[in-house]
């Protein structure tokens, strides 16, 4: 029997299909190995989504009362401070002295103060797409601060959070803390001293231009004169933090 005649070309070809072949298997196997591991590595968040939740929920929840139980403590000293002070003035101090241990408690926010001033509305549109220009930043509230503490404000409080000199305004995620305490919208900022000055300071549009700007995409910003408005006494921790330089 004669051997089939078969050309070099032929052969050639076909050695290049089996190898062609053998590439696709081995790509394949390949291919099944990666997609098993990746599947075995999965993180647990996605075959388990209660169990992270759980956990932000207590510390959540302890957080709220590990704060809860340092401002009773705080409003316990303050008490304790007015009955030591309260007993020093009727011993030692002039009526000058104590006219000024006054003054400096009501500006550290330590003593409640009722008198005439200004109420600034600060809060989202109501309306249309909500955008950057259109919702109420922590920038904002700082600069309603800052303008006011400029135009003679006695004291200042924000939606009942009185403000003093540490008090910080920061921003997480869409959630604004001032002393650390979580507020929302409407802003309701109350601030008592010269009520003429500070109306007409915060009613020009050359200062707080941003936010006067803002108000054609909806943001509110509204101003108004109070002839009795009370800031409560200050019920934050007096903190200060400082690094030491080596």
């Amino acid at each position: 029997m004669k051997r089939p005649n078969i050309s070099k070309t032929k052969l050639l070809k076909e050695a290049k299909l089996v190898g062609l072949r053998s590439v696709a298997v081995l790509f394949s196997i390949t291919f099944g190995i990666l997609i098993a591991a990746q599947w075995k590595s999965l993180p647990t968040r996605v075959t388990d989504p209660v169990a992270p939740y759980s956990s932000l929920k207590e510390t959540k929840e302890s957080l709220y009362e590990e704060q809860n139980q340092l401002k009773d403590e705080i409003k316990n000293l303050q008490v304790n401070i007015e009955n030591a002070q309260s007993e020093s003035q009727n011993s030692t101090l002039t009526k000058s002295e104590v006219s000024d241990l006054n003054n400096k408690k009501a500006l550290a926010g330590l003593t409640k103060l009722n008198g005439r001033g200004i109420i600034v509305t600060l809060d989202d549109s109501k309306s249309g797409a909500t955008s950057e220009d259109s919702i109420v930043h922590a920038a904002d509230l700082r600069d309603v601060e800052n303008l006011l503490w400029g135009s003679g404000a006695e004291a200042i409080s924000i939606n009942n959070q009185r403000v003093v000199i540490n008090t910080a305004i920061d921003c997480i995620v869409n959630t604004i803390l001032v002393n650390n305490i979580r507020l929302t919208t409407p802003f309701r900022i109350e601030a008592i001293g010269n009520q003429d000055l500070m109306y007409n300071k915060l009613s020009n549009s050359n200062n707080l231009s941003s936010i006067h700007q803002r108000k054609a995409s909806g943001l509110i910003f509204n101003i108004e004169k109070n002839n009795d408005i009370t800031v409560p006494i200050f019920d934050g921790s007096f903190e200060v933090k400082t690094e030491t330089v080596n």
